[in-house]
């Protein structure tokens, strides 16, 4: 017996009948996959872990076996599901073209529906998320709480105590949020543009210095930007858990904001969350949210597209390499864009498997933290191996995951978002002049 057939055999067997809650199109994309293997070579869970049962082919084929009620939902069969970092590799090197995401939505859904979801994120997801206030306060609280917790620092890095987590380090919450500090939109006059900013969980309660580089390089370009303060999380949180009641609740009332406003795009600095409302939102919300989907871009994107060459900027002395978020690159074939940015603001130098995922991504880093260290390990290897002083992405999350192994190891490399280098480059440009 191969080790996939074992894999399959340990799951299947003993087990009869399953509930489905699946969409005939769902079926049609799981009949479509040929079982061809071409998803092992991508997958960076399987190309750590070699599991079958963790890789888009094995889960398809679990998929199939509660199609066929040859299987029900288990603890096991939970694991295999919350195991995929869901950043669709395997969908963009797929031969037979099949939407995998349609399929893994499908079997989160699944889980949730027939085993429940744990109480904490079920209370997290239709409690406070929806509530703007209600998650303001919790985070102030939290903020204080954190001061107050006996921790090592370095820089803006805390080190857990094992008592909360340990081993791990994080970055300090912000006293004050984001859309707390642009309430009043910067009124230009004559803007050659009115964008509206998109500035999801991590940059408006950690990364509150993102949002400000957004603000302020947008503002120098002569663009307008409004930051409505009625937004709500993405989504994605309570998505990658199958709780599609909650995902929609926030997917709708995010509509409600954006298109209430008068607007010629929305830019989102974090590739996850401009997936999760220019794609993701085409399936919760429907054909409908077409028009305002076509006007969403990411920050890099945008600057590359609209601006192109940019005015008055010389590039930093500073050498900066770049990491590849995969809901940028995979999800949307966005690579050049953020390169582009960063050529013009700075000594750009390539790392070698920029591509290569960092292991960050929500509640698998939490769920799954020693397999995301093993990918991350790697990722810090190039990053020093570049001889870059600062590594650059667009994804609050990678940022977090970087830094963390980067001040596990001590190093002085800085990690950051790529508008920030293009906010840094156009201050001394005009400290300059």
């Amino acid at each position: 017996m191969t080790t996939y057939e074992r894999q399959k055999f340990e799951v299947f067997s003993g087990l009869k009948g399953s509930r489905l809650l699946m969409s005939d199109d769902w079926k049609e994309e799981v009949s479509k996959c040929s079982k061809c293997g071409k998803c092992h070579t991508v997958c960076p869970v399987f190309l750590e872990t070699h599991d079958e049962s963790s890789v888009a082919r094995g889960r398809i084929s679990l998929a199939e076996a509660l199609l066929d009620q040859q299987i029900v939902y288990t603890e096991k069969l939970r694991d295999y599901v919350y195991s995929c970092k869901k950043c669709m590799r395997c969908r963009k090197v797929c031969p037979s073209d099949v939407d995998y995401e349609k399929i893994i939505s499908a079997l989160l859904h699944g889980v949730a529906e027939n085993m429940g979801i744990p109480l904490l994120p079920k209370i997290i997801f239709r409690y406070i998320l929806p509530r703007r206030i209600l998650f303001d306060i919790l985070l102030k609280v939290s903020s204080r709480v954190q001061r107050f917790m006996p921790m090592k620092k370095r820089g803006q890095m805390r080190h857990l105590p094992l008592l909360f987590m340990g081993k791990r380090w994080i970055p300090t919450l912000a006293r004050k949020s984001a859309l707390q500090k642009f309430r009043k939109t910067k009124k230009i006059k004559n803007p050659r543009m009115r964008v509206g900013f998109f500035t999801g969980c991590l940059i408006n309660y950690i990364y509150v210095d993102v949002a400000e580089a957004v603000v302020e390089v947008l503002n120098r370009m002569n663009i307008e930007v409004v930051v409505p303060q009625r937004q709500l999380c993405c989504g994605t949180p309570s998505s990658t858990m199958g709780d599609v009641k909650s995902t929609k609740r926030l997917a709708e009332e995010n509509r409600k904001v954006f298109e209430s406003l008068e607007l010629d795009a929305i830019v989102s600095a974090c590739a996850t969350c401009t997936k999760a409302i220019k794609n993701d939102y085409l399936r919760i919300l429907g054909p409908s949210w077409k028009q305002m989907s076509d006007k969403i871009y990411d920050i890099s994107e945008f600057i590359d597209t609209f601006i192109g060459d940019i005015p008055g900027v010389k590039p930093l002395e500073e050498k900066v390499t770049y990491h590849d978020p995969c809901h940028l690159l995979w999800v949307r074939n966005i690579s050049e864009e953020p390169r582009s940015v960063l050529k013009k603001s700075s000594r750009f130098v390539e790392m070698d498997m920029a591509d290569a995922c960092c292991g960050g991504g929500g509640i698998f880093t939490i769920i799954h933290y020693d397999l995301t260290l093993k990918m991350l390990e790697r990722k810090v290897n190039s990053i020093e191996k570049s001889g870059a002083a600062t590594v650059a992405t667009n994804c609050p999350g990678c940022v977090m995951q970087i830094a963390d192994g980067l001040a596990s190891r001590n190093s002085t490399i800085k990690t950051t978002h790529s508008i920030k280098i293009l906010q840094e480059a156009l201050r001394k440009s005009e400290a300059r002049t």
